[in-house]
Order: structure tokens, then sequence, then C-alpha cells
């Protein structure tokens, strides 16, 4: 019997620290993957870490900070915050700047200032970060009121016919056709593991769909993007641009002209050394015709020496196939990044996007006059053309009645459903303006835009719920004005299969398990459903996590902030905790799942943020009570059927069943 207890201990104790190494080996590689700026490569080693190990606060931060470069702002936010709830205070000094540029850069403006100011204001800062975090909260202001003074536009995204789940971008509109370019194509040669996507440049004719440029114009092995034609129209610029490391990418310079049958010939020339420096980047190609010096200029973008900082735009004087010596757009150009120029011939007027100049978040577009040798002031061009996140490549039509552009705002379509990560897609914006200066324009035979059909769903499962708009309530300030909070479960969880009344989980620890649990709601719940209309399904499973589950969460943790001021204060607080479940298992068993996710609830006060209650609950000035379960029984419209997981698990009236919820306050 001992030599059976020894082999067990050592298949643990090896078990144990194979899982260790192991762990250490992900965290490594997403380190690895995260200095190269593989962004999405390092979330997935980060998540696998987790998988050994989900208690550790820096891992939490490494993947919210991973999470926060790669602009899956949802999943940064819940890391950041459950670094916040279960560390010391100043142990990561930079989480609420870190949540307070999120919050920014999602649009939720207040709450930015909110945790700007809780950055200046705590114990451990650091100078330059401050003096940012205040120029933010102003930036906050500014964007505050334009979203209060919209202008007269709308904005629609095209449909399927241009934008997929890939990134579309750099629009550009001649006549009855929209060129654009699309990272939607793959390299079937890259050696890259996993094998890298490719650009190419497409044309959607008179609203249809958009196809890649005949002739060879497109590389099948190299990224061709971005066209700018010349006034002639007679040779058409693009860029050609290589990986240099799995994400990393260099661009360089190339036109093609026309020959005797009007087509693009099949060899692009190269611009000279003197535009596409080795050591730099060359990209996004726009012509100007200047009417001052009757001079066609090409504008570009590079991180070439001599700027002033990031990306810059560059110009040169283009002569026939001579170029001259590029110069830097000083008067335009700052410390941050200026990029996706298009120059107005009609009105002299060059729209740019800048990370830097006080905007919404992301990229903003601007825009500056040309008035003989000087440039006029560089304006904002205001909201709802401009959001929170990045809006770039903007072009305008010549009678300024119509524009387009690429942003990655909400709504564009996502690669990943579960980070929400990427994309950029084409928007239109229709602008209102006197008709008396409208130009005619022939109407293009089929519009691009996104019209979404109200279509009927006809299975004969349990449909899905109609969709619910959300709305904004006022956050609450005292802990009555959250009753009744609800917090929610997966199925059968915490601990499943078991009968005990108790766990050693905390409410956290569920939520952030049943929280990656989205995307395959999303798609168990919308799987029956007709392809054309689960987009509704789809949202249903969305609200249900951002305005109840995360909702839920997010208010647990504002609750114990309020608490925590109440107890210092010297009050004696009792909090009332009652538990549902839903259907599918016998009442005995429910009692037992019901008082586990109560326990798990209890361990929330224990364990929050590096168990600051402890001492309140040691000395009863904070209690913990459950109310009689009572209303176990759900809705009888809700499906007890164990084989239609559809509608027992996944369906949204279930999930609203499996909850716990604190349903009093006593203070004294």
């Amino acid at each position: 019997m001992r030599v059976i207890l020894l082999i067990l201990v050592a298949v643990f104790l090896n078990g144990t620290l194979l899982n260790a190494q192991t762990m250490k080996a992900f965290i490594k590689a997403g380190d690895k993957a995260y200095k190269e700026k593989n962004y999405s490569v390092a979330l997935e080693y980060y998540k696998e870490a987790m998988e050994f190990n989900d208690k550790k606060p820096e891992l939490w931060y490494k993947y919210a900070e991973v999470a926060r470069m790669y602009n899956a702002f949802e999943t940064a936010e819940l890391y950041y915050n459950r670094v916040v709830s279960n560390t010391k205070k100043g142990s990561y000094p930079l989480t609420n700047y870190w949540l307070a540029v999120i919050y920014k850069s999602t649009g939720d403006y207040e709450k930015a200032k909110k945790y700007f100011n809780r950055y200046i204001q705590g114990e451990t800062t650091i100078k330059e970060y401050v003096e940012d975090a205040k120029h933010q909260i102003t930036s906050c202001d500014y964007a505050m009121e334009l979203v209060n003074e919209p202008d007269e536009l709308k904005i629609s995204q095209l449909n399927k016919r241009v934008n997929t789940r890939y990134s579309e971008f750099g629009p550009l509109l001649k006549g009855d056709t929209l060129y654009y370019s699309s990272f939607r194509f793959k390299n079937k040669n890259d050696e890259n593991d996993p094998p890298r996507r490719i650009s190419k440049v497409l044309a959607s004719i008179r609203g249809a769909k958009g196809k890649a440029l005949p002739r060879k114009f497109n590389d099948n092995e190299k990224l061709t993007a971005h066209t700018a034609f010349s006034k002639n129209q007679k040779r058409i610029y693009f860029t050609i641009c290589e990986y240099e490391n799995s994400v990393a990418i260099k661009c360089q310079l190339f036109y093609r002209e026309k020959d005797k049958r009007k087509r693009w010939v099949v060899k692009p020339k190269k611009l000279p050394d003197s535009i596409n420096d080795e050591a730099s980047t060359a990209t996004q190609p726009c012509i100007g015709y200047h009417k001052d010096t009757g001079k066609e200029i090409l504008y570009f973008v590079s991180d070439r020496p001599g700027g002033k900082g990031g990306l810059d735009i560059w110009y040169t004087e283009v002569n026939g196939k001579k170029f001259s010596e590029p110069k830097n757009l000083e008067a335009i150009n700052t410390e941050g990044n200026e990029v996706t120029p298009f120059f107005h011939d009609e009105t002299q007027t060059l729209f740019f996007s800048s990370d830097h100049y006080q905007g919404m978040g992301g990229y903003d577009i601007f825009y500056a006059k040309k008035n003989a040798s000087e440039w006029g002031e560089v304006t904002h061009t205001g909201y709802p053309l401009n959001s929170s996140y990045n809006d770039l490549y903007y072009i305008v039509n010549p009678d300024s009645t119509q524009a387009y552009f690429a942003s990655n705002r909400l709504g564009s379509m996502y690669l990943e459903k579960t980070n929400k990560a990427c994309c950029n897609d084409i928007y239109k914006a229709n602008f209102v303006i006197d008709s008396t200066n409208i130009i005619e324009q022939p109407p293009m035979e089929d519009s691009l835009e996104l019209v979404v059909d109200v279509p009927k769903i006809e299975i004969e499962l349990e449909p899905p719920l109609k969709p619910i708009e959300p709305t904004q309530p006022k956050v609450p300030t005292k802990l009555e004005d959250f009753l009744p909070l609800a917090l929610y479960f997966h199925n059968d969880e915490p601990d499943r299969r078991t009968r005990r009344t108790t766990t050693k989980k905390s409410y956290e620890e569920t939520f952030f398990s049943y929280y990656s649990l989205k995307n395959e709601y999303r798609v168990e719940y919308s799987k029956p459903v007709p392809e054309n209309d689960r987009y509704y399904a789809e949202d249903e499973i969305d609200f249900f996590f951002e305005n109840k589950i995360k909702k839920g969460y997010d208010h647990l943790n504002l609750f114990s902030e309020i608490l925590l001021v109440r107890l210092e204060a010297g009050e004696r607080v009792e909090i009332f905790v009652k538990g549902f479940t839903s259907p599918r298992a016998k009442s005995d068993y429910n009692l037992s799942l019901g008082q586990r996710r109560i326990s798990s609830v209890r361990n929330h006060f224990a364990t929050w943020r590096a168990q600051t209650f402890k001492q309140y609950l040691d000395a009863g000035q904070l209690i913990v009570s459950e109310r009689s379960f009572g209303e176990t029984t759900a809705s009888s419209a809700i499906s007890d059927d164990l084989y239609d997981r559809r509608n027992s698990i996944y369906h949204p009236a279930a999930a609203e069943e499996r909850r716990v919820e604190i349903v009093e306050i006593k203070r004294n």
C-alpha cells in the first residue's frame, strides 16, 4: 500500500510540475508574440496559460494588455477590472489609466473621465501619464460636445457585396466604380504558421459584388492595396507590401499606365528610391491638383527619417515620369500619426486621419484647406462622421454630397466573435446640402448600402425573443439602488453534477468562465434558425450577455465599492441573497445548486480585493444571509427537456432563470 501511495504522489507531483512547465511555456510564447506585436496569437497563448492557472493577477494583466492592443476592448475591460477587484491598491498602478483609455475608445466618455481622475488621484502615478490623463479629460469633454451637436448626415454601412469579416479599406470612387482594398485573400504559398492573409484591390461597378482587378494587377503572394489616379486617368498609383515578420508590413509605392488598348500594363513601375526609402515604409498614395501652381502632387504616408513622429504625410511634385524630392507636410503633421490623405480638387482641401489632434478617440478625420502657399487651420469633421473608434480613408465626391470611409466602429464585422477584434468596414456618408449647389450625377443601378429587412422566422422550435432596445439607466449611487442585483450562472454551475451545498469558487470565477461561452451560446441558439435570420438570434445573446450577465458583474463590483465606504463609515450591513434555478433538474437537486450559487456570492465578499471585507465579516459588521428559495419554479414557457439543449440551456429565457439576486439590504 505504501508503494502505491508513493507512486500516486510521484505521479501527482510530476503532473503538477509538467503543468507548471507547460503554463510557463505558453506565457513565454505569449510574451514573444506580444513583443512582435502579434496580438491575436499572444491572446491565444495567454488564454492557454490561464487554462492551467486562472488565479494569477500578473497573467490577467498581461491578457488585458494584449487584448487592449488588439482592440478587443470588452475582453481588456473585463480583465483589467479583475485585476482591480483582486489586488491591493497600487499593485498595478496603470490599470485605471488603461481602463479610462478603453472607456474613451468605446465612447463611454463620462466613465473614461472618472477613471482618468482615479489614476490622477492614485497613490502611485507617472508624471507623463498624469499629464496625458488631464489632456484626455479635456478631449472627453470635447467629444461629448460633438455628440450633443451632431451634423446632419446619414451614415450607412456597405453591404456584403463589399464588406466581409476581414478588413475592407481604401475606398476610391471613380464614376460608377468603387475601388477598394480587402484583406480577405489567402497566400497559398505562405510558409508562416498560421498562413498570413494578403490584400488585393477590387472594384464594384454600379453596386455589383466587388471583384479583384483583372490581368494580374494584384500580386498573389504580396499585399496589393491603396489606389490613386492621375488627373488624366492614364496612371494608377498603388502599394505593394511584404511581411517583415508574422505581422509587421513594409510597403513601397508603384504605378501602372494604360496601353493603347486602355489596359493597365502588366508590369508595375516602382517609384524612385528618393520616395521608396529602403529603411522605411511608403504607403497610401493620393493625387491632388494644386490650382495655384497648376501642378500635380503625389501625397503619401511614411515613417521615413525627418518626420515629426510616427507616420507623417509627405508630398512630391509629379512631372511626367519624374518626381521631386519628397517633403514633409509640416503644417499638418504632429508627433502622433497622420495617415490616409485625400485631396479634394474642387475645394482644394486635404482630408486626413490623425490619432493626435483632439478628437473622439482612435483615429479621427480632419481637414485643412490649401490657400496659395499656405495651409489653413486643421479642423475636425464632426460627429457622427467620426466615432470613438478608428475612422480612416475618407474620400468625398466632386460636389461634396457623398463620402466614403473605413471604420472599425460598432456594427463593423469582425473576425473573432469572442473578442470582437478587427476589422474595418467601408461606410458611406450622405450630406444634407442645399440642392441648388448639387451637380447632377447618374444614379447607380444598385445600392451598396446595408439595408436590413425584417424577415419572418418560420421554425417549429421556440423562436428567438423579440430584440430589446438597450436603455441607459442611471448609475446606482447607494446600495439600495442596485436591488434586485441579479447575478447569472451557466447551466449546472458552479461545480457540476454534485449535491454539495457549498463551493470554493467565488462568483467572479463563475462569471469569467460563463462570459467566455458567449460565442458558444450564439452558435447553439442561432444554429437551427434560417441563415438570413441568424443575426437576430445572435443579437439576443449579445444583449443578454452584455446587459444582463456583464452588467450584473459590473454592478456587483460597484456595489462592493459603495459597501466598503459604508462599512468604513462604521455602518453594520446585512445583505440578503436569494437563489433561482431553471427547470432542467429535480427540485431537490435545484435546491442544492441554488445554495452553491449563493455560496459563490458569499465567497465574492470573502475574497474581493485581496480580502478587504474579511475584517468586517469576522467582526459581524458585514453579514450575508440567505432568503428562503420559495419561488423555485421557473416559467412554464421554458423547456425542461434535457435533450432540447437549445431551448433549455442556451435560450435567453432559460438563462434568465439561472441566477442569484441580492434582494434586500439592512443597515444600522
